[in-house]
């Protein structure tokens, strides 16, 4: 496995760019992006320059009350309101 190390660009989904790459570890390291795996460093580096990630969307306060097994319906019942 080589590792290829790039300046961390302003926008990148790690999880994205492994999965683009098909790639086996994508990392920061001492401020540095590691991508390891089997590809060289230009496949590393136009992969990389490809990369357009998807915004990760934050739970919604109903996904995260369910993740606990609750509802809006039940914090409110809690809360007394």
């Amino acid at each position: 496995m080589k590792f290829h190390e790039f300046t961390i660009p302003a926008n990148l989904n790690g999880e994205q760019l492994k999965a683009e790459l098909n790639c086996a570890e994508v990392y920061i390291r001492d401020n540095v992006l590691v991508i390891g795996g089997d590809l060289t460093q230009k496949q590393a580096a136009d992969g990389l320059a490809a990369h357009k990630p998807i915004p990760i969307q934050a739970p919604t306060v109903a996904e995260k009350l369910a993740s606990v097994g609750l509802s809006i319906n039940d914090l409110k019942v809690a809360l007394g309101l």
